[in-house]
C-alpha cells in the first residue's frame, strides 16, 4: 500500500480545529441536480450509522431535515459502533451495500478508496464546499486528490477527572509529566486507582496512551511517519515511548485488561479510579448528577522542546461506489455539509464535538470551549491511531499494547512482533 505524505498535512501550520477549519463556508442546502439516467429511485437511500444512544438523536434530526426538503428519501440504520466497525468492509464489498456511511477522515477512508469501494464526491466539494480549508480537504482526499469524504465535526481528547474527587485527594491538575507521575503516586497512596481503561471490550483505548506518549516524546511528524510505515515500531524512538509508558503501568487498575469500558466508566464515576484518558464522546456516559463535576486536563508535557500536538479526530460521511442512487447520495451529502444540517447534528451530540462548518449554530459548554481552545493552540493535530495508520493496523496495535500491559518485561519481543505484523498487514493490503 502507498500512503499520502503526512508531513504535507502537518506542515499546513494550523490545526484542523483552528482557523484552518474556521475560515470557510459551505452550501446551505441540497443540489438542484436531478437523478442520473437509469438511477434507481424505487427505494430510499440507506444511511448506515455507527451512532447510537445519545448521538442517535442528531442523526435522526439530520435525516428528517433532508427528507423534509422533498429531494429524496433517506432511511437511517443505526448499528453499535463495535459491530459497525467490524462489518464495514463486508458492507462495502457486498453486492448490494448500503448507500452512505458515517466514518472517519484520513487513512481510514483512504484504505477503502484504494480498493475502489467509495463514490467520488468531487462534485459535492466543487458545488458547495470550495471554501473548506486545505487541511480539511486533504483529510477528505485519496492519494491522487479525489474527494471521497464529507466532514461533519471533530473532537478533543483529554485526561478526565472529577473536580470534587481531586479536591478530596488534594490533587491539582498536572501540566508536566513529572507532576503527573507525582499526582498518580499521591492518589495511589490514598487507596484509589489513579488510572483506568476498559480494555476487555475496547482494546483500542490503549492506543490513546501510545499516541500521546509518542506525540509528546517524538513529535507529530515522527508519529505520522511511524503510522504511515516510514518508521519502525521496533525503533529506539518507540522504545523510548514504552520506557515512559512503563512508569504509569503501576498506577492503572490492576484489573484493567479484564475490565469493560462500561465498568471502567462506572468505577471512574464512583471515585474508585481517579483519571481516564478519553475522547469527548465519552462525556454522556458520565451519570447526569456528576456531569457538572466533570473536567479534563491536557495530556502532560514530557519534553518542552517538542511542539505540542493534539489528537483531533474528524468524523463525517462516505458513500459506496456501488450505490444505485449516486445522485441522491450526493444531494444528501451536500445537505450534510450545510450549516443547517450540522447544527442539527451537533445538538444530538451533547457537546461532545465541534462542528466542521463554522457557520453552524452551536452552544459550547465549559468542556467544549476548553477543548476548542486546546486544539486551536496546538502546533499540530493528528487523528487517532487507526485513522492515521489505517484501520487494518489497529489489530496489531491492540495486540502489542495489551501484551505490554500484561508483560512489560517482554517489550523487545513485543515491538519486534508489532513491526513484523505491521509489515504483513501492509504487504497484504
Amino acid at each position: 500500500m502507498t500512503h499520502m505524505p503526512r508531513r504535507r498535512l502537518a506542515a499546513l501550520g494550523v490545526s484542523i480545529a483552528a482557523s484552518a477549519l474556521l475560515a470557510g463556508c459551505v452550501a446551505t442546502g441540497g443540489t438542484a441536480a436531478g437523478p442520473a439516467v437509469g438511477e434507481d429511485e424505487s427505494g430510499p437511500l440507506v444511511l448506515q450509522s455507527r451512532f447510537t444512544d445519545a448521538e442517535k438523536g442528531g442523526m435522526e434530526q439530520l435525516v428528517a431535515g433532508f427528507n423534509e426538503l422533498g429531494e429524496g428519501e433517506v432511511e437511517l440504520n443505526s448499528i453499535p459502533t463495535s459491530t459497525f466497525n467490524a462489518q464495514l468492509p463486508t458492507y462495502l464489498t457486498s453486492a448490494t451495500p448500503p448507500d452512505v456511511y458515517t466514518w472517519y477522515a484520513g487513512q481510514a477512508t483512504r484504505d477503502f478508496a484504494e480498493q475502489d469501494l467509495l463514490l467520488d464526491l468531487s462534485d459535492v466539494w466543487e458545488s458547495g464546499m470550495g471554501d473548506f480549508s486545505p487541511a480539511l480537504r486533504e483529510l477528505s482526499q485519496t492519494e491522487d486528490g479525489t474527494e471521497v469524504f464529507v466532514p461533519t465535526g471533530y473532537y478533543w481528547w483529554g485526561v478526565y477527572y472529577f473536580k470534587s474527587d481531586f479536591e478530596k485527594l488534594g490533587i491539582e491538575p498536572p501540566t508536566t509529566w513529572d507532576e503527573f507521575l507525582a499526582a498518580c503516586d499521591q492518589i495511589k497512596s490514598q487507596g484509589v486507582n489513579p488510572l483506568t481503561m476498559g480494555l476487555s471490550d475496547n482494546a483500542w483505548l490503549a492506543s490513546a496512551w501510545f499516541d500521546y506518549l509518542d506525540l509528546r516524546i517524538n513529535g507529530g511528524d515522527y508519529h505520522l511517519d511511524l503510522l504511515s510505515g516510514d518508521e519502525s515500531f521496533d525503533s529506539p524512538e518507540v522504545r523510548a515511548v514504552f520506557d515512559e509508558f512503563a512508569k504509569v503501568l503501576p498506577f492503572f487498575d490492576p484489573a484493567v485488561l479484564g475490565t469493560s469500558h462500561n465498568q471502567a466508566m462506572s468505577d471512574f464515576a464512583q471515585g474508585k479510579s481517579a483519571m481516564y484518558l478519553l475522547g469527548a464522546w465519552a462525556q454522556p456516559s458520565v451519570p447526569e448528577d456528576r456531569r457538572d463535576d466533570l473536567a479534563f486536563f491536557q495530556f502532560p508535557i514530557i519534553d518542552p522542546d517538542v511542539p505540542v500536538a493534539e489528537e483531533a479526530p474528524t468524523d463525517g460521511f462516505i458513500a459506496s461506489v456501488k450505490s444505485t442512487r449516486p445522485q441522491l447520495a450526493k444531494r444528501f451529502l451536500e445537505y450534510v455539509a450545510s450549516a443547517e444540517a450540522q447544527s442539527m447534528l451537533m445538538k444530538g451530540q451533547q457537546g461532545t464535538a465541534l462542528a466542521a462548518n463554522p457557520e453552524a449554530e452551536q452552544t459550547l459548554d465549559e468542556l467544549a470551549s476548553q477543548g476548542k481552545e486546546m486544539l486551536e493552540s496546538a502546533a499540530q493535530v493528528t487523528q487517532f491511531f487507526n485513522r492515521d495508520a489505517g484501520d487494518a493496523l489497529q489489530g496489531p496495535a491492540d495486540a502489542a499494547l495489551t501484551q505490554f500491559i500484561a508483560q512489560p518485561e517482554n517489550i523487545d519481543a513485543i515491538l519486534e512482533e508489532w513491526q513484523a505484523a505491521a509489515e504483513r498487514v501492509r504487504a497484504g493490503s
